[in-house]
Protein backbone atom coordinates (compact mmCIF):
# COMPACT_ATOMS: atom_id res chain seq x y z
CA UNK A 1 0.00 0.00 0.00
CA UNK A 2 2.79 2.22 0.09
CA UNK A 3 2.91 3.57 -3.25
CA UNK A 4 -0.91 3.95 -3.94
CA UNK A 5 -0.68 6.32 -0.69
CA UNK A 6 2.37 8.28 -1.63
CA UNK A 7 0.95 8.94 -5.63
CA UNK A 8 -2.64 9.25 -4.17
CA UNK A 9 -0.84 11.94 -1.82
CA UNK A 10 1.06 13.62 -4.25
CA UNK A 11 -2.17 14.11 -6.46
CA UNK A 12 -3.69 16.11 -3.69
CA UNK A 13 -0.65 17.84 -3.67
CA UNK A 14 -0.15 18.80 -6.61
CA UNK A 15 -3.82 19.20 -8.17
CA UNK A 16 -6.46 19.24 -5.37
CA UNK A 17 -4.51 21.56 -2.97
CA UNK A 18 -3.22 24.48 -5.82
CA UNK A 19 -7.09 24.49 -7.22
CA UNK A 20 -9.04 25.15 -4.06
CA UNK A 21 -9.10 28.27 -1.60
CA UNK A 22 -6.42 28.45 0.86
CA UNK A 23 -8.69 27.07 4.12
CA UNK A 24 -10.00 24.19 1.90
CA UNK A 25 -6.89 23.12 0.92
CA UNK A 26 -5.14 23.05 4.31
CA UNK A 27 -8.52 20.66 5.58
CA UNK A 28 -7.66 18.65 2.63
CA UNK A 29 -4.14 17.80 3.48
CA UNK A 30 -5.21 17.67 7.51
CA UNK A 31 -8.23 15.14 6.49
CA UNK A 32 -6.05 13.03 3.99
CA UNK A 33 -2.57 13.14 7.03
CA UNK A 34 -5.49 11.96 9.69
CA UNK A 35 -7.07 9.16 7.72
CA UNK A 36 -3.89 7.82 6.83
CA UNK A 37 -3.17 8.17 10.47
CA UNK A 38 -6.06 6.08 11.37
CA UNK A 39 -6.01 3.60 8.86
CA UNK A 40 -2.07 2.37 10.27
CA UNK A 41 -4.05 2.53 13.58
CA UNK A 42 -6.17 0.03 12.52
CA UNK A 43 -3.75 -1.92 10.67
CA UNK A 44 -1.44 -1.91 14.22
CA UNK A 45 -4.31 -2.66 16.27
CA UNK A 46 -3.95 0.55 18.08
CA UNK A 47 -6.75 2.18 17.27
CA UNK A 48 -7.72 2.09 21.37
CA UNK A 49 -5.32 5.24 21.35
CA UNK A 50 -7.99 7.35 19.41
CA UNK A 51 -10.26 6.38 22.86
CA UNK A 52 -7.90 7.68 25.39
CA UNK A 53 -7.54 10.38 23.43
CA UNK A 54 -11.24 11.34 23.28
CA UNK A 55 -11.83 10.47 27.43
CA UNK A 56 -9.73 13.26 27.71
CA UNK A 57 -10.39 15.86 25.22
CA UNK A 58 -13.94 15.08 24.39
CA UNK A 59 -15.86 18.34 25.33
CA UNK A 60 -14.28 20.86 23.61
CA UNK A 61 -14.47 18.76 20.68
CA UNK A 62 -18.37 20.08 20.43
CA UNK A 63 -17.06 23.63 20.30
CA UNK A 64 -14.20 23.10 17.83
CA UNK A 65 -14.75 20.58 15.76
CA UNK A 66 -18.96 20.83 14.37
CA UNK A 67 -19.48 22.05 11.08
CA UNK A 68 -21.84 23.87 10.32
CA UNK A 69 -21.60 25.43 14.25
CA UNK A 70 -25.40 26.07 14.18
CA UNK A 71 -26.62 22.52 13.09
CA UNK A 72 -23.87 20.57 12.84
CA UNK A 73 -24.12 17.51 10.29
CA UNK A 74 -20.49 16.47 11.07
CA UNK A 75 -19.30 16.40 14.73
CA UNK A 76 -16.42 14.27 15.85
CA UNK A 77 -19.11 12.20 18.11
CA UNK A 78 -20.41 11.19 15.01
CA UNK A 79 -16.83 10.19 13.36
CA UNK A 80 -15.68 8.57 16.22
CA UNK A 81 -18.08 6.02 16.52
CA UNK A 82 -18.33 4.95 12.98
CA UNK A 83 -14.83 4.26 13.46
CA UNK A 84 -15.51 2.61 16.38
CA UNK A 85 -18.21 0.16 14.95
CA UNK A 86 -15.12 -0.40 11.77
CA UNK A 87 -13.22 -1.24 14.79
CA UNK A 88 -15.01 -3.82 16.61
CA UNK A 89 -15.58 -5.20 12.99
CA UNK A 90 -11.99 -5.35 12.40
CA UNK A 91 -11.46 -6.69 15.81
CA UNK A 92 -13.96 -9.41 16.03
CA UNK A 93 -12.53 -11.02 12.79
CA UNK A 94 -8.60 -10.89 13.99
CA UNK A 95 -9.36 -12.34 17.75
CA UNK A 96 -11.59 -14.68 19.46
CA UNK A 97 -13.98 -12.12 21.97
CA UNK A 98 -15.60 -13.25 24.57
CA UNK A 99 -19.51 -13.31 24.40
CA UNK A 100 -21.47 -10.88 26.03
CA UNK A 101 -23.24 -11.83 29.41
CA UNK A 102 -26.75 -13.34 29.23
CA UNK A 103 -28.54 -10.12 30.80
CA UNK A 104 -26.54 -7.75 28.84
CA UNK A 105 -27.66 -9.29 25.53
CA UNK A 106 -31.29 -9.41 27.49
CA UNK A 107 -30.54 -5.49 28.22
CA UNK A 108 -29.56 -4.85 24.43
CA UNK A 109 -32.55 -6.51 22.96
CA UNK A 110 -35.03 -4.30 25.43
CA UNK A 111 -33.05 -1.18 24.20
CA UNK A 112 -33.66 -2.10 20.77
CA UNK A 113 -37.07 -1.99 21.07
CA UNK A 114 -37.17 0.95 22.44
CA UNK A 115 -35.27 2.53 19.77
CA UNK A 116 -38.05 0.81 17.80
CA UNK A 117 -40.69 3.03 19.57
CA UNK A 118 -39.03 6.13 19.24
CA UNK A 119 -38.03 5.87 16.07
CA UNK A 120 -41.66 4.79 14.96
CA UNK A 121 -43.13 7.37 17.22
CA UNK A 122 -41.50 10.04 14.39
CA UNK A 123 -42.43 8.25 11.50
CA UNK A 124 -45.72 10.16 10.97
CA UNK A 125 -44.60 13.74 10.99
CA UNK A 126 -42.78 14.91 7.89
CA UNK A 127 -38.91 14.66 8.29
CA UNK A 128 -38.14 18.43 7.64
CA UNK A 129 -40.28 19.36 10.82
CA UNK A 130 -38.53 16.42 13.21
CA UNK A 131 -35.10 16.50 12.05
CA UNK A 132 -33.86 17.67 14.98
CA UNK A 133 -35.21 14.68 17.18
CA UNK A 134 -34.06 12.30 15.01
CA UNK A 135 -30.91 13.87 15.29
CA UNK A 136 -31.06 14.06 19.30
CA UNK A 137 -32.22 9.93 19.14
CA UNK A 138 -29.15 9.00 17.05
CA UNK A 139 -26.94 10.98 18.53
CA UNK A 140 -28.40 10.72 22.53
CA UNK A 141 -29.60 6.99 21.90
CA UNK A 142 -27.90 5.07 19.06
CA UNK A 143 -24.13 6.18 19.14
CA UNK A 144 -23.91 5.56 23.21
CA UNK A 145 -25.40 2.27 22.87
CA UNK A 146 -22.70 1.50 20.34
CA UNK A 147 -19.90 2.98 22.10
CA UNK A 148 -21.12 0.96 25.41
CA UNK A 149 -20.61 -2.52 23.52
CA UNK A 150 -17.28 -1.37 22.53
CA UNK A 151 -16.38 -0.26 25.81
CA UNK A 152 -17.29 -3.85 27.55
CA UNK A 153 -16.30 -6.71 25.09
CA UNK A 154 -13.63 -4.29 22.88
CA UNK A 155 -11.66 -2.00 24.44
CA UNK A 156 -8.32 -3.45 26.10
CA UNK A 157 -8.71 -2.44 29.66
CA UNK A 158 -5.74 -4.27 30.98
CA UNK A 159 -3.32 -2.88 28.51
CA UNK A 160 -4.71 0.79 28.83
CA UNK A 161 -5.59 0.85 32.27
CA UNK A 162 -2.75 3.26 33.66
CA UNK A 163 -3.29 5.42 30.06
CA UNK A 164 -7.05 5.90 30.95
CA UNK A 165 -6.40 6.75 34.36
CA UNK A 166 -4.20 9.43 33.12
CA UNK A 167 -6.56 10.87 30.51
CA UNK A 168 -9.41 10.85 32.57
CA UNK A 169 -7.44 12.82 35.61
CA UNK A 170 -6.45 15.46 32.12
CA UNK A 171 -10.36 15.28 31.84
CA UNK A 172 -11.56 15.92 35.25
CA UNK A 173 -8.69 18.96 35.48
CA UNK A 174 -9.37 20.71 31.83
CA UNK A 175 -13.24 20.90 33.11
CA UNK A 176 -12.43 22.26 36.61
CA UNK A 177 -9.82 24.69 35.00
CA UNK A 178 -12.56 26.16 32.17
CA UNK A 179 -15.02 25.65 34.79
CA UNK A 180 -13.35 28.19 37.28
CA UNK A 181 -12.10 30.71 34.37
CA UNK A 182 -15.44 31.30 33.55
CA UNK A 183 -16.72 31.67 36.97
CA UNK A 184 -14.55 34.17 38.16
CA UNK A 185 -14.47 36.19 34.79
CA UNK A 186 -17.95 35.58 34.29
CA UNK A 187 -17.44 35.04 30.59
CA UNK A 188 -18.85 32.10 28.96
CA UNK A 189 -15.69 30.52 26.99
CA UNK A 190 -17.12 28.12 25.02
CA UNK A 191 -20.76 30.28 24.09
CA UNK A 192 -23.11 27.72 22.10
CA UNK A 193 -25.37 29.22 19.39
CA UNK A 194 -28.89 30.24 20.74
CA UNK A 195 -27.70 29.16 24.38
CA UNK A 196 -27.47 32.33 27.52
CA UNK A 197 -25.30 32.13 29.89
CA UNK A 198 -27.47 31.51 33.50
CA UNK A 199 -26.68 33.66 36.15
CA UNK A 200 -27.82 33.59 39.77
CA UNK A 201 -29.96 36.60 40.84
CA UNK A 202 -26.08 38.22 41.98
CA UNK A 203 -25.27 37.82 38.59
CA UNK A 204 -22.73 35.05 39.64
CA UNK A 205 -22.42 32.92 36.01
CA UNK A 206 -23.58 29.31 36.66
CA UNK A 207 -20.36 28.00 34.90
CA UNK A 208 -21.14 25.01 31.86
CA UNK A 209 -17.28 24.56 30.71
CA UNK A 210 -16.50 23.31 27.08
CA UNK A 211 -21.03 22.41 27.80
CA UNK A 212 -24.28 23.80 26.60
CA UNK A 213 -25.78 23.39 30.05
CA UNK A 214 -24.43 23.48 33.73
CA UNK A 215 -26.15 19.93 34.41
CA UNK A 216 -23.91 18.18 31.91
CA UNK A 217 -20.63 19.46 33.80
CA UNK A 218 -21.93 18.64 36.95
CA UNK A 219 -22.92 15.22 35.95
CA UNK A 220 -19.63 14.32 33.35
CA UNK A 221 -17.25 15.45 35.95
CA UNK A 222 -18.62 13.44 39.15
CA UNK A 223 -18.57 10.34 36.46
CA UNK A 224 -14.78 10.97 36.03
CA UNK A 225 -14.50 11.51 39.48
CA UNK A 226 -15.57 7.74 40.75
CA UNK A 227 -13.66 6.84 37.56
CA UNK A 228 -10.32 7.88 38.79
CA UNK A 229 -10.88 6.62 42.19
CA UNK A 230 -11.86 3.06 40.84
CA UNK A 231 -9.42 3.10 38.21
CA UNK A 232 -6.78 3.88 41.06
CA UNK A 233 -7.85 1.17 43.16
CA UNK A 234 -7.00 -1.17 40.63
CA UNK A 235 -3.61 0.07 40.16
CA UNK A 236 -0.51 -1.11 42.66
CA UNK A 237 -0.76 0.27 46.25
CA UNK A 238 2.74 2.39 45.51
CA UNK A 239 3.04 4.40 42.37
CA UNK A 240 5.11 7.28 41.41
CA UNK A 241 4.86 10.16 42.86
CA UNK A 242 4.29 12.08 39.94
CA UNK A 243 1.38 9.69 39.51
CA UNK A 244 0.45 9.85 42.93
CA UNK A 245 0.39 13.80 42.71
CA UNK A 246 -1.86 13.71 38.96
CA UNK A 247 -4.30 11.29 40.74
CA UNK A 248 -4.82 13.69 43.35
CA UNK A 249 -5.34 17.15 41.37
CA UNK A 250 -7.36 14.35 38.82
CA UNK A 251 -9.59 13.63 41.64
CA UNK A 252 -10.39 17.01 43.33
CA UNK A 253 -10.85 19.03 40.46
CA UNK A 254 -13.70 16.46 38.89
CA UNK A 255 -15.24 17.05 42.56
CA UNK A 256 -14.73 20.39 42.25
CA UNK A 257 -15.56 20.96 38.80
CA UNK A 258 -19.26 18.89 39.42
CA UNK A 259 -19.73 21.84 42.19
CA UNK A 260 -19.35 24.70 40.01
CA UNK A 261 -22.39 24.63 38.59
CA UNK A 262 -24.19 25.52 41.79
CA UNK A 263 -26.55 22.42 41.36
CA UNK A 264 -28.20 21.57 44.64
CA UNK A 265 -29.54 17.92 42.80
CA UNK A 266 -25.95 17.31 42.83
CA UNK A 267 -25.50 17.63 46.58
CA UNK A 268 -28.73 15.93 46.87
CA UNK A 269 -27.53 12.96 44.85
CA UNK A 270 -24.41 12.65 46.59
CA UNK A 271 -25.70 12.44 50.22
CA UNK A 272 -27.35 8.92 49.96
CA UNK A 273 -24.14 7.92 48.46
CA UNK A 274 -22.16 9.02 50.89
CA UNK A 275 -23.93 7.26 53.42
CA UNK A 276 -23.76 3.90 51.68
CA UNK A 277 -20.23 4.12 51.14
CA UNK A 278 -20.03 4.66 54.88
CA UNK A 279 -21.46 2.04 56.34
CA UNK A 280 -20.13 -0.19 53.43
CA UNK A 281 -17.34 -2.94 54.27
CA UNK A 282 -15.55 -2.19 51.02
CA UNK A 283 -15.53 1.93 50.89
CA UNK A 284 -14.29 3.81 48.23
CA UNK A 285 -13.65 6.57 50.10
CA UNK A 286 -13.22 6.82 53.93
CA UNK A 287 -15.65 8.46 56.44
CA UNK A 288 -13.31 11.44 56.90
CA UNK A 289 -13.14 12.08 53.32
CA UNK A 290 -17.22 12.23 53.05
CA UNK A 291 -17.55 14.06 56.68
CA UNK A 292 -14.97 17.04 55.53
CA UNK A 293 -17.26 17.16 51.95
CA UNK A 294 -19.86 17.72 53.70
CA UNK A 295 -19.28 19.61 56.17
CA UNK A 296 -17.29 22.30 53.64
CA UNK A 297 -20.47 22.21 51.75
CA UNK A 298 -22.43 23.26 54.83
CA UNK A 299 -19.73 25.82 55.69
CA UNK A 300 -19.97 27.51 51.83
CA UNK A 301 -23.87 27.55 52.64
CA UNK A 302 -23.23 29.32 55.88
CA UNK A 303 -20.94 31.51 54.56
CA UNK A 304 -23.13 32.71 51.25
CA UNK A 305 -25.79 32.94 53.84
CA UNK A 306 -23.42 35.77 55.94
CA UNK A 307 -21.81 37.19 53.25
CA UNK A 308 -23.96 37.36 49.62
CA UNK A 309 -27.78 36.82 51.59
CA UNK A 310 -29.48 37.00 47.75
CA UNK A 311 -26.86 34.27 46.64
CA UNK A 312 -27.83 31.92 49.27
CA UNK A 313 -31.75 32.80 49.10
CA UNK A 314 -31.25 31.63 45.14
CA UNK A 315 -29.48 28.74 45.29
CA UNK A 316 -30.65 26.99 49.04
CA UNK A 317 -33.66 28.26 50.30
CA UNK A 318 -35.84 29.58 47.55
CA UNK A 319 -38.45 26.80 47.26
CA UNK A 320 -39.61 28.87 43.67
CA UNK A 321 -37.10 26.22 41.51
CA UNK A 322 -39.19 23.23 43.70
CA UNK A 323 -42.45 24.83 42.48
CA UNK A 324 -41.82 24.85 39.08
CA UNK A 325 -40.58 21.38 39.23
CA UNK A 326 -43.96 20.34 40.86
CA UNK A 327 -45.80 22.55 38.24
CA UNK A 328 -44.10 20.75 35.42
CA UNK A 329 -45.13 17.43 36.77
CA UNK A 330 -48.69 18.56 37.07
CA UNK A 331 -48.40 19.71 33.34
CA UNK A 332 -46.17 16.01 32.05
CA UNK A 333 -49.54 14.05 33.56
CA UNK A 334 -51.79 16.10 31.59
CA UNK A 335 -49.98 14.94 28.45
CA UNK A 336 -49.82 11.39 29.44
CA UNK A 337 -53.52 11.16 30.24
CA UNK A 338 -54.01 12.36 26.41
CA UNK A 339 -51.39 9.70 24.89
CA UNK A 340 -51.46 7.22 27.46
CA UNK A 341 -49.87 4.03 24.98
CA UNK A 342 -46.98 5.88 22.66
CA UNK A 343 -46.88 8.96 24.04
CA UNK A 344 -46.66 12.39 22.06
CA UNK A 345 -43.42 11.02 20.15
CA UNK A 346 -39.36 11.68 20.46
CA UNK A 347 -38.42 15.05 21.18
CA UNK A 348 -41.63 16.51 20.40
CA UNK A 349 -42.90 17.08 24.18
CA UNK A 350 -42.22 20.69 23.96
CA UNK A 351 -43.76 21.12 20.63
CA UNK A 352 -46.99 19.33 21.83
CA UNK A 353 -47.24 21.59 25.30
CA UNK A 354 -46.31 25.06 23.99
CA UNK A 355 -49.07 24.86 21.41
CA UNK A 356 -51.56 23.94 23.80
CA UNK A 357 -52.00 26.45 26.70
CA UNK A 358 -54.73 24.00 28.29
CA UNK A 359 -51.82 21.86 29.51
CA UNK A 360 -50.21 24.66 31.21
CA UNK A 361 -50.36 24.39 35.27
CA UNK A 362 -49.43 26.97 38.19
CA UNK A 363 -48.11 25.48 41.58
CA UNK A 364 -48.01 28.30 44.17
CA UNK A 365 -47.74 30.97 41.72
CA UNK A 366 -45.42 29.40 39.39
CA UNK A 367 -45.77 28.29 35.87
CA UNK A 368 -44.74 24.98 34.79
CA UNK A 369 -41.94 25.53 32.19
CA UNK A 370 -43.10 23.15 29.30
CA UNK A 371 -40.14 20.64 29.29
CA UNK A 372 -39.92 17.82 31.66
CA UNK A 373 -37.36 17.83 34.42
CA UNK A 374 -37.59 13.99 34.66
CA UNK A 375 -36.08 11.59 32.92
CA UNK A 376 -38.45 8.97 33.63
CA UNK A 377 -41.58 11.15 32.62
CA UNK A 378 -39.70 12.56 29.96
CA UNK A 379 -39.74 8.48 28.51
CA UNK A 380 -43.55 7.76 29.73
CA UNK A 381 -44.78 11.30 28.24
CA UNK A 382 -42.94 11.12 24.54
CA UNK A 383 -42.91 7.22 23.81
CA UNK A 384 -45.82 6.13 26.30
CA UNK A 385 -46.15 3.30 28.76
CA UNK A 386 -45.22 1.22 25.93
CA UNK A 387 -41.73 2.50 25.64
CA UNK A 388 -41.53 3.22 29.17
CA UNK A 389 -41.84 -0.56 29.82
CA UNK A 390 -38.72 -1.06 27.23
CA UNK A 391 -36.60 2.04 28.75
CA UNK A 392 -36.94 0.74 32.06
CA UNK A 393 -36.53 -3.12 31.04
CA UNK A 394 -33.05 -2.68 29.61
CA UNK A 395 -32.01 -0.55 32.53
CA UNK A 396 -33.06 -3.62 35.15
CA UNK A 397 -31.26 -6.05 32.78
CA UNK A 398 -28.05 -3.99 32.44
CA UNK A 399 -28.25 -3.43 36.48
CA UNK A 400 -29.30 -7.25 37.08
CA UNK A 401 -25.78 -8.11 34.86
CA UNK A 402 -23.66 -6.18 37.54
CA UNK A 403 -25.68 -7.44 40.92
CA UNK A 404 -24.73 -11.10 39.55
CA UNK A 405 -21.01 -10.83 40.14
CA UNK A 406 -21.09 -7.79 42.50
CA UNK A 407 -19.22 -10.37 45.01
CA UNK A 408 -16.13 -10.56 42.66
CA UNK A 409 -14.64 -7.48 43.22
CA UNK A 410 -16.82 -5.50 46.11
CA UNK A 411 -15.37 -2.09 44.93
CA UNK A 412 -15.84 -2.17 41.48
CA UNK A 413 -20.07 -2.89 42.39
CA UNK A 414 -19.62 0.38 44.56
CA UNK A 415 -18.56 2.18 41.62
CA UNK A 416 -21.23 0.85 39.50
CA UNK A 417 -23.65 1.51 42.37
CA UNK A 418 -22.25 5.29 42.84
CA UNK A 419 -22.27 6.11 38.57
CA UNK A 420 -26.01 4.37 38.24
CA UNK A 421 -27.43 6.80 41.56
CA UNK A 422 -25.69 9.94 40.27
CA UNK A 423 -26.94 9.60 36.68
CA UNK A 424 -30.41 8.60 37.69
CA UNK A 425 -30.83 11.03 41.00
CA UNK A 426 -29.57 14.19 38.71
CA UNK A 427 -32.08 12.32 35.84
CA UNK A 428 -35.26 12.61 38.54
CA UNK A 429 -34.42 16.44 38.54
CA UNK A 430 -33.42 16.85 34.98
CA UNK A 431 -34.23 15.48 31.77
CA UNK A 432 -30.92 14.50 30.68
CA UNK A 433 -31.95 10.98 29.06
CA UNK A 434 -30.92 12.00 25.50
CA UNK A 435 -27.87 14.62 26.14
CA UNK A 436 -25.18 12.79 24.07
CA UNK A 437 -22.59 14.78 25.76
CA UNK A 438 -23.63 12.85 29.10
CA UNK A 439 -25.09 9.40 27.99
CA UNK A 440 -21.44 8.51 25.75
CA UNK A 441 -19.26 9.21 29.09
CA UNK A 442 -21.89 7.22 31.23
CA UNK A 443 -21.99 4.53 29.21
CA UNK A 444 -18.16 3.97 28.76
CA UNK A 445 -17.70 4.50 32.58
CA UNK A 446 -20.31 1.51 33.26
CA UNK A 447 -19.18 -0.27 30.32
CA UNK A 448 -15.54 -0.43 31.63
CA UNK A 449 -16.37 -1.48 35.35
CA UNK A 450 -18.70 -3.97 33.54
CA UNK A 451 -15.93 -5.20 31.88
CA UNK A 452 -13.58 -5.95 34.29
CA UNK A 453 -16.00 -6.94 36.93
CA UNK A 454 -16.97 -9.63 34.37
CA UNK A 455 -13.11 -10.79 33.82
CA UNK A 456 -12.56 -10.96 37.46
CA UNK A 457 -15.59 -13.30 37.95
CA UNK A 458 -14.68 -15.64 34.90
CA UNK A 459 -10.95 -15.68 36.38
CA UNK A 460 -12.54 -17.00 39.58
CA UNK A 461 -14.73 -19.08 38.42
CA UNK A 462 -12.28 -21.16 36.52
CA UNK A 463 -9.92 -21.04 39.41
CA UNK A 464 -12.47 -22.75 41.01
CA UNK A 465 -13.25 -25.01 38.19
CA UNK A 466 -9.13 -25.42 38.52
CA UNK A 467 -9.09 -26.85 41.76
CA UNK A 468 -11.89 -29.13 41.96
CA UNK A 469 -10.72 -31.21 38.70
CA UNK A 470 -7.30 -31.28 40.31
CA UNK A 471 -9.30 -32.54 43.90
CA UNK A 472 -10.98 -34.82 41.45
CA UNK A 473 -7.61 -36.35 40.08
CA UNK A 474 -6.70 -36.83 43.31
CA UNK A 475 -3.52 -33.94 42.55
CA UNK A 476 -4.59 -31.97 45.59
CA UNK A 477 -5.80 -32.69 49.29
CA UNK A 478 -9.15 -31.92 50.49
CA UNK A 479 -7.71 -29.19 52.89
CA UNK A 480 -6.80 -27.49 49.14
CA UNK A 481 -10.61 -26.79 48.24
Amino acid sequence: MYWPLVLISLMLVGIVVPMAPTKVGIAVVVAWILLIWITISFVRGRFHYFTLMWVAVYPYCYYFFSYPRARAVFTLDRAFIVLIAVEMLVVSRQAVVSLLPKDIRVSAYFWSLYLFICFLSLAGHPPSEVLPAYRSLIDGMVLPALFGLYAIRYFPLLKDLRKLHVCTCILGIGLCITGLVELSTGVDLFPWSGANPDFTDTQVLRPDGPFEQQVVLSVVATLAFFLIIYLRRLMPRKISTSRTLLHQAGAVASLGAALLPLNRGLVLALLPIAVIDSFSSHRLLSRRIWASFFGMILLAAFAAKLLDPQLFEDRVANPANFYQRVAQQRETLQVIREYPIFGVGFGLYQDIASKNPRYMTRWKGIDSMNVPHNVLMTVLSEEGIVGLFFYVAAQVFFVRAMWKIRKAYPEGWLAFLYCLLVYTLIGMDFAIGSLSDINLFYIFTMGIILQLQTRIAREQTCTILNSTQRFLSGAEPVVAL
